[in-house]
């Protein structure tokens, strides 16, 4: 028989940062970095969660089955689902909110049970997700405003849709890992896999939701996070994670997370 999941309040630390950015009357929002190699043992959760994940990698497990996701993803757990993960070599960023057990997902956002993580078609949330992040840490909005703006973001979440059905082609599995560990040119990448340049783009983007540029991008900064969270300078950073400058990781860190290269340092000492 097998031992029953540990419950965790919505207010719980989990991983080596979790930072509650917003408290409602119905929901809370939250940011939270987990370190490369972080696991979670299975446990389960006394409210509902709708994540989404910024950046990083992400290896889940429950009931259902098994969601392995190394680009932006959102995914919701009903509160009770028993769940264990595990965070890769790049680590995660998550903006997260969570609703009480009470909240009827399906009736009000017409979410069932069988949803678990979804990864196609994101941009437009991505957006809206960073928007809030960077205007909530700059202290932008008021209370009432990031309520308003909670909702909307919970509202695009149902309505993302799926991602193509079946097996992606083994070319996209094995360049998305090489650019995962190096900023390669793309041009030559496709030239590497034997393809032509548009159908590399148009394949690509069907099945990850985002251009190759873009996960290309978003991986560098993945590579950034760990060299952050450990308080390195941020022209090292740049260096060692396969930026031009530090102007250059201030550009990609501002458009896949909504904050610059300081803030996010500081969001992951914290």
């Amino acid at each position: 028989m097998s031992s029953s999941p540990t419950m965790h309040r919505i207010d719980a630390a989990q991983g080596p940062t979790r930072r509650r950015v917003f408290s409602g009357e119905h929901l809370a929002a939250r940011v939270s970095w987990y370190a490369p190699g972080e696991r979670m043992r299975r446990h389960a959760h006394d409210c509902h969660q709708l994540s989404l994940l910024l950046l990083g990698t992400l290896m889940e497990q429950t009931g259902q089955g098994e969601e392995r996701l190394a680009a932006p993803a959102l995914g919701v757990k009903q509160a009770g689902v028993a769940h264990a993960n595990d965070y890769g070599p790049s680590g995660a960023l998550m903006l997260g909110i969570d609703l009480p057990a009470s909240f009827d997902l399906q009736e009000n956002l017409g979410i069932g049970r069988a949803w678990q993580w979804r990864g196609h078609a994101l941009q437009p949330l991505l957006l809206q997700g960073r928007g809030l992040l960077s205007a909530l840490f700059a202290e932008e909005l008021l209370a009432a405003d990031v309520d308003a703006r909670l909702w909307e973001l919970l509202a695009g979440m149902a309505s993302t849709d799926e991602r193509p059905s079946g097996t992606p082609p083994r070319w996209l599995v094995l360049c998305c890992q090489r650019l995962q560990d190096e900023s390669v040119p793309l041009t030559d990448l496709a030239g590497e896999l034997g393809l032509h340049p548009v159908y590399f783009a148009r394949a690509f983007a069907r099945w990850m939701g985002c251009a190759p540029s873009v996960f290309r991008a978003r991986a560098q900064l993945q590579r950034a996070l760990p060299l952050l969270a450990k308080g390195h300078a941020l022209a090292d950073v740049a260096q060692r994670a396969g930026f031009a400058d530090q102007s250059h990781l201030s550009r990609i860190a501002r458009a896949h997370s909504g904050l610059t290269p300081a803030r996010l340092r500081a969001l992951l000492r914290a």
